[in-house]
């Protein structure tokens, strides 16, 4: 009777074992789910952010182009200036 008694303890022991096992299996593969979407959700905004980054720099670059067009357009000018204003202190003198 004692090593019946003893069987079904040891028994009833292992699914009290294996129960608890599964459930801080399922718990931690639970976590680690959580934690693999919240790094897949901060490298999704990592790569947006890079993507406006690279656009920023492209149109920084075209208004580059166009200072440096504008520049030499004013550069340009000024010379026309310089010399309409030298021709009419030739006239004046």
């Amino acid at each position: 009777m004692t090593i019946e008694i003893s069987i079904l303890i040891a028994v009833i022991g292992c699914f009290v074992g294996i129960g608890g096992w599964f459930k801080g299996r399922d718990t931690k593969i639970a976590a680690d789910a959580e934690w693999k979407g919240n790094v897949n959700a901060k490298l999704d905004v990592i790569v947006g952010i890079k993507e406006n980054v690279e656009e920023i720099e492209g149109k920084f670059n075209e208004h580059d182009k166009k200072i440096i067009a504008l520049e030499q357009s004013t550069k340009s000018a000024h010379h026309r200036i310089d010399e309409m204003v030298g021709i009419k202190k030739n006239e004046k003198d």
